[in-house]
């Protein structure tokens, strides 16, 4: 995980976290956690217990959760840390300490190390802060992470500046990368920090200023609002020691008021410190002891803190140069506890040095003696010259006092030595400047000893002095004016190209949304258009309406066929549905009407102020935002549509432009349906004509077909009628003889047995026609022979057949059973061999027709009709299924009988109808079916 993220990748947390529900953005939750952990804690710590109800329900594996645990403890130990709660603090670190170990996550315990080291800082235990430093580096770079190994390496040479700037300088200012700006903003702001504060502690100001002016902004970027605010006091104090008092205040409080803000205790302390010390050099001794009281009552609860024992040795000053030497006592006397308690032992001399004036102010020579002593020795186990410097020179002061309330000034030398000392000491310093105030106390130490000369040379030494740092003071308040005009408007020129950077993004990101929001239209008009239902259009419109727009009411309005009312089509408010009473056209209050009548959009920002406008629909509520608008079918207004919101100026220009939108898709996917509605309508009448049409050709063939038996019956009926007349008339003359009798009996035989063979030749006729008659009027499933029904179909065409001089071809094996639908079948068979009746043998009259099947595998069989005619070509092939596409436009073709079949074949039968065919080489009609019909 990013140490600490930009503020880019913030934002892009945030707008996935808007975007997605709770399970699905709990890794941007926990990355926001860890983001905000400085720029705003409260806010990261209620995330943590978010991400903490949510881990349970993830589909993560086990060590990416604890991994997630681990990190969720190092927000909230970083949380009780800058709230100086420091044993919660550590337990926390801990338990993420023992988290991460046993997942072995290196880059995890190197931050672990990392928040160790501030706990250190913090607690004024110098020697663990360098410690946790350095192990965190060593596990950043096992972890290979450069970008946290780099930044560790410049606190460590941070750290090591307070120790030793030459050897920090030595060992980290070649290590660390020269030039900031090719880094990123995390590391920038850690590198510059270091080489700031190098700058500050060897008196180069204004290199230091550039530094720690360019490491703020960076940390700020970044998030480190903790070392934003060190640094703003640091630039604060650098200011301070160039004389230019009000760019050093500015800097000060830019950082308590980051402090204040963030309601850290501990940085708030330490701004507070480094302000009162500020004002107690301009001379504003009783501010600056209030800022500094506040700050000890502020850090009352951690005393172990360093800022804490920082703010009594400022307190103590400021008491000294306002000659309260008890005041001054007491501050300087707890500074030394608390010196004592952390071991530290530069607190330790400063203690020293401030008790020493302090006693020396209240006359306490021998007291003020023995701390300036004990001062003395501590500065030199410590190799702190210039802290010995100023121990020898009170030393001097406490001698010269007590001398003087003795009455025996300069008598022995005694101060005169010390001050010697500690201006040879001095002396040998590099970039050290003593004090004028010590070398006109030893201007007066010669003088009390009667050596006039050598007072008057050191009082020389001090006006020289004086006026160098009159000069130095003014050069550098120049040059520290110079360097802060060159920062504001480098800040300035910074903050103009950061404003065009976030325009052109803003404008970028519009051109997105835009592009988006154009992108899903098109999908959303893509699957409006789709439908040619309008339930399915109204349930599809309703679903994208809500998804793109606030719009708790909508309503679409029609036309009716006269174009004398509007009908309301659908209408739902809140998810429940509503009707509206027809409007009659000639109404006048009807927004619905008007927009109609005037084709135009009416749009309402606040409808409590047009009371006047529109009627409220029986049955809802008052919406306050409305948009009317007609649907528009190119030229032809088909009704008119409404969306509306309770809230006031809930429709802006974006909000606008994507109803228009999808009011153009959803007038032209209603048309479409009317459209559908009226072919569909057409579709079935010239579909039971077609049906009728072969229904008539089946009632011819089978009329033909009785014809002949039914003519010879009636042949044989009257010539036996005639025979029997003329018998009876023989018995009835008495002039019937055997012979006679035999003839009409042999007669009648015949003729009647002729008679039975015809009828039966008719009733079958009779029984199959019934059959087809049923099965093609109720599409009734049920098994049968397919030979029976291809024989059925031969026959029902065979008078057409014989008219074309066609012969048709019966190749069906005997025996394929199948589970279907006769009548719908046989339609598709006779609609086949009449399409090759129609087409294939234009001109000719020897054609031939196979009408033939067979088995597959997997219960399906092979049924086709071919033709040995002139062939389709290819460009007519790739339509011959459309609805309504036919050759024989005007001379019998409606150009459904293909469709129809196609439909029946892959829908109702479950198969599929294909065709191969060559010019010149026939045509064949494949229809593969399955033996179960689904």
């Amino acid at each position: 995980m990013e140490f600490f993220p930009a503020d880019a990748s913030i934002a892009a947390w945030e707008l996935q976290l808007a975007q997605g529900a709770a399970l699905e953005t709990v890794q941007e939750r926990l990355q926001l956690a860890w983001g905000l952990r400085q720029r705003d804690t409260h806010r990261a710590l209620a995330m943590v217990t978010d991400v903490e109800g949510l881990l349970g329900s993830t589909p993560w594996p086990a060590r990416r959760v604890a991994l997630a645990r681990a990190r969720l403890h190092l927000v909230r130990s970083e949380a009780h840390l800058l709230h100086g709660e420091l044993n919660e603090a550590e337990r926390q670190l801990e338990t993420a300490r023992s988290l991460f170990e046993t997942a072995g996550d290196e880059a995890g315990l190197a931050d672990v190390h990392w928040q160790a080291h501030y706990l250190a800082a913090d607690r004024g235990d110098v020697g663990r802060l360098r410690g946790e430093l350095a192990l965190a580096l060593g596990r950043a770079e096992s972890a290979r992470d450069a970008s946290r190994a780099l930044v560790f390496q410049a606190n460590l040479g941070r750290a090591q500046v307070f120790v030793d700037q030459v050897l920090a300088e030595r060992e980290w200012g070649a290590r660390l990368p020269p030039d900031s700006a090719q880094l990123a903003p995390m590391e920038g702001s850690a590198v510059e920090d270091f080489r700031g504060l190098l700058a500050a502690m060897q008196g180069h100001y204004l290199n230091a200023i550039q530094a720690h002016s360019r490491a703020f902004e960076l940390a700020m970027l970044t998030g480190q609002i903790r070392r934003a605010i060190t640094l703003a006091t640091n630039l604060g104090h650098t200011y301070t020691r160039m004389s230019d008092f009000q760019t050093a205040m500015e800097w000060l409080k830019r950082g308590l008021d980051l402090a204040r803000a963030s309601r850290w205790p501990s940085m708030i302390s330490l701004c507070l410190a480094h302000t009162g010390e500020a004002l107690r050099r301009l001379g504003q001794l009783g501010d600056a002891r209030d800022l500094l009281q506040e700050c000890l009552q502020l850090g009352a609860g951690q005393p172990e803190n360093r800022t804490h024992a920082l703010a009594l040795g400022y307190l103590g000053h400021t008491e000294l140069d306002s000659g309260q030497g008890v005041a001054a006592q007491t501050a300087f006397a707890e500074l030394m506890e608390r010196a004592v308690a952390s071991r530290s032992l530069d607190l330790r001399t400063d203690a020293r040095l401030g008790l020493a004036r302090a006693e020396l102010m209240l006359h306490h020579f021998e007291p003020a003696r023995a701390h300036a002593e004990e001062g003395l020795r501590l500065a030199r186990e410590q190799q702190e010259p210039s802290s010995e410097v100023s121990m020898l020179w009170v030393l001097g002061d406490v001698q010269q006092a007590e001398d003087q309330a003795l009455g025996r000034a300069g008598a022995d030398g005694r101060a005169l030595s010390f001050y010697l000392a500690a201006l040879q000491l001095a002396d040998t310093l590099q970039s050290y400047q003593p004090s004028l105030k010590l070398m006109e106390a030893t201007a007066r130490a010669f003088a009390a000893g009667g050596n006039f000369e050598r007072a008057y040379h050191w009082s020389q030494r001090a006006s020289e002095a004086r006026q160098r740092s009159f000069n130095e003071e003014a050069m550098r308040r120049s040059s520290a004016l110079r360097v802060h005009h060159q920062i504001e408007s480098a800040r300035a020129e910074s903050e103009h190209l950061r404003r065009l950077a976030e325009s052109e993004a803003a404008r970028f990101q519009l051109l997105r949304d835009s592009h988006e929001v154009l992108q899903h239209l098109g999908q959303v008009g893509q699957e409006i258009t789709n439908e040619l239902v309008a339930e399915r259009i109204f349930e599809v419109m309703t679903r994208h309406v809500n998804a793109l727009l606030d719009a708790p009411c909508l309503a679409i309005y029609l036309l009716d066929a006269a174009g004398r009312q509007l009908y309301c089509a659908y209408g739902v408010e809140n998810g429940e549905p509503f009707t509206d009473p027809p409007i009659e056209m000639k109404s006048e209050r009807s927004l619905c009407v008007r927009c109609v009548q005037e084709r135009r959009e009416f749009l309402l920002s606040d409808a409590a102020e047009h009371d006047s406008l529109g009627e409220q629909v029986p049955g809802t509520t008052v919406q306050r935002s409305l948009i009317f608008a007609p649907l528009l079918a190119g030229e032809r207004v088909i009704g008119a549509m409404t969306i509306q919101s309770p809230r006031a100026g809930a429709y802006g220009e974006r909000q606008q432009l994507i109803f228009r939108t999808l009011r153009s898709y959803i007038a032209i996917a209603l048309d479409n349906a009317g459209a559908y509605l009226r072919l569909s309508e057409m579709q079935r009448q010239l579909m039971a004509q077609e049906k009728l049409a072969a229904l008539g050709s089946m009632v011819a063939g089978v009329a033909h077909e009785l014809n002949t038996p039914i003519g010879n019956s009636l042949l044989i009926a009257s010539t036996l009628l005639g025979s029997t007349q003329e018998f009876v008339q023989r018995v009835e003359q008495q002039a019937l003889k055997r012979s006679d009798w035999q003839q009409y009996a042999g007669r009648t035989r015949d003729g009647l047995e002729v008679i039975n063979r015809s009828m039966e030749t008719a009733a079958a006729l009779v029984r199959s026609f019934k059959q087809v008659a049923v099965d093609r009027s109720a599409e009734q499933r049920r098994s049968f022979d397919l030979k029976e029904l291809c024989e059925q179909c031969a026959q029902t065409m065979g008078l057409q057949l014989r008219r074309a001089g066609l012969k048709l071809d019966l190749a069906v094996p005997p025996g394929l059973q199948m589970d279907s639908f006769p009548g719908p079948l046989g339609q598709v068979v006779i609609i086949l061999i009449n399409n090759a009746l129609i087409h294939a043998f234009e001109g000719r009259t020897d054609g031939l027709i196979t009408l033939g099947a067979q088995a597959l595998e997997g219960a399906r069989l092979s049924l086709w009709v071919e033709d040995n005619g002139q062939g389709i070509p290819a460009s007519v092939q790739e339509r011959i299924f459309d609805p309504f596409f036919t050759t024989k436009f005007g001379q019998g073709g409606s150009g459904l009988g293909l469709s129809i079949a196609h439909s029946i074949s892959g829908s109702l039968l479950g198969g599929s109808l294909s065709v191969k065919s060559r010019e010149g080489e026939g045509s064949r009609f494949v229809m593969e079916l399955p033996l179960k019909a689904p």
